[in-house]
């Protein structure tokens, strides 16, 4: 018996499955009392494609995680114990697992083809649910869009991650870390570079939310256009504004880069020396890789769904 989920709008086509590599883990399992603490961690029941094979795992699991051992013995207790021997085949299905089982040395390459399978089942499904999305018209378009997005991204976070690292792996890059940030070479963050700012932040961390706080007319946005104007050198950068216009915006940035004043600029008073480096500064700006979202009223789930689908096609970090 297989999971029942949704894979209506492919026809007769059979999902992605490995079944022989279903069963070498449950063999593996049930033949080496160690094979459990291999794969416990990122294997989850789910992705078994046939019931059986599902049912049995989650009794290994079950019992790993009270501590217990999961040979053959064990498990068949189990699912005896909770009616449920039969219904997976009985006793001789377990025996002809672990017989045609030769050892689980591959045991973690076999979970990593089931979880491999078992993703992109779950991205058909997810494919499905969001070609239904697409009929529901009594939802705002930004809402079936952002959970479109989510579904796809929620996949992302279903990947095996690495675990457990051997310290002796990571010394060596650490202090390579540390003496290039003795030297000045490098930060923990994305250089701002504002040295000062860097020297007490360490430059802009991944995950860090950073708040720039003042009174009116303290230079707040001209200091948010640097840090961004100064970051695109190395990245793309993407600025959503709910009070200024683009147009305002770009003013700055170019009246910064141009070292002219921005009143100025804005009245059209320039004078005929500073238009060559005006034009260099418009050619300059041009080149580096900032988006600006001067959307009015825009909320979170709009900012974030736009900053998605930048850090998908280009990359962008801030």
């Amino acid at each position: 018996m297989t999971q029942k989920q949704d894979f209506s709008a492919f026809g007769n086509s059979i999902p992605p499955q490995n079944i022989d590599a279903e069963e070498s883990i449950i063999g593996g399992i049930l033949l080496d009392p160690e094979a459990m603490g291999r794969i416990a961690d990122f294997l989850n029941s789910k992705a078994f494609y046939v019931r059986i094979n599902q049912t049995i795992y989650e009794a290994a699991l079950l019992l790993y995680s009270q501590g217990k051992p999961t040979d053959l013995m064990s498990v068949t207790t189990w699912l005896y114990d909770n009616d449920l021997l039969e219904k997976v085949g009985g006793q001789a299905k377990l025996a002809q697992l672990v017989e045609q089982t030769v050892s689980a040395v591959n045991i973690d390459r076999f979970a990593k083809l089931v979880m491999d399978k078992y993703l992109r089942r779950q991205l058909i499904e997810a494919g499905n649910e969001i070609f239904k999305l697409g009929y529901e018209t009594s939802l705002e378009l930004e809402t079936v869009l952002d959970q479109a997005e989510q579904k796809i991204f929620s996949l992302t976070q279903l990947r095996p991650q690495q675990g457990l690292i051997a310290i002796s792996e990571t010394l060596v890059q650490t202090f390579q870390d540390i003496e290039n940030r003795n030297q000045g070479i490098d930060l923990p963050g994305i250089p701002s570079d504002f040295y000062d700012l860097d020297a007490q932040i360490g430059g802009l961390s991944p995950s860090d939310l950073i708040i720039i706080a003042g009174r009116p007319s303290m230079g707040k946005t001209s200091l948010a256009l640097g840090i961004a104007r100064n970051v695109a050198e190395k990245m793309p950068v993407a600025i959503f504004s709910l009070e200024m216009s683009r147009e305002q915006l770009v003013q700055r940035l170019l009246a910064s880069e141009a070292k002219i004043d921005s009143n100025f600029l804005r009245a059209g008073r320039i004078a005929q020396n500073q238009w060559a480096p005006l034009s260099e500064a418009i050619g300059v700006l041009s080149e580096l890789p900032i988006y600006i979202d001067d959307t009015a009223n825009q909320t979170v789930m709009q900012m974030r769904s736009h900053a998605r689908r930048l850090q998908a096609a280009q990359g962008s970090q801030l």
